[in-house]
């Protein structure tokens, strides 16, 4: 019981202390790609979304993770007011089981499309250490934000689609 307290502290304060990150890119440039194979058999990549044409707003999260849950309802208004030609939003937990993010998926009725069993490498190659980590990329590929938060999601976007 002690090291399940334990355990969830821990993940608790990985959670929190994701809002005493830079807001700058840790990562500008292209946006790096990454596959992983689905429950059901079929492989998913990061590219099959992006840089493709539209904005991509890309939700590093995991079911366990309060402060990524909180930030979910932000997130539907966005993409249920964006979503179309120009953008989208992509859902790849980390550091969960596909089950627990289904059920999370389910739970709280996220719309848009999860890449399932995200590889452990993906965090380093992104450069973040804590959750949500959200990007907006570019419809070319490009990083154009990094650690969007609250608000400054919505900014984010309105901002790279010309809405004032």
């Amino acid at each position: 019981m002690k090291s399940r307290i334990i355990l969830l502290a821990a993940a608790a304060l990985l959670c929190l202390t994701a809002t005493a990150q830079p807001a700058k890119p840790s990562r500008p440039g292209k946006y790096i790609d990454f596959e992983a194979v689905q429950p059901d058999g079929k492989v998913m990549k990061l590219s099959d979304y992006v840089g493709k044409g539209k904005y991509i707003l890309v939700d590093f999260w995991a079911s366990w993770c309060g402060p990524c849950r909180e930030e979910i309802p932000n997130m539907k208004d966005i993409y249920y007011e964006f979503r179309g030609e120009k953008f989208d939003i992509v859902g790849a937990p980390v550091m969960d089981k596909p089950e627990n993010t289904l059920k999370a998926v389910d739970e709280l009725k996220i719309p848009w499309t999860q890449i399932l069993s995200v590889p452990e490498s993906v965090p380093k190659d992104y450069g973040f250490q804590y959750i949500p980590y959200i990007i907006l990329v570019g419809p070319d590929g490009t990083i154009l934000e990094t650690n969007l938060r609250g608000d400054g999601i919505r900014a984010a976007v309105k901002k790279h689609l010309g809405i004032k």
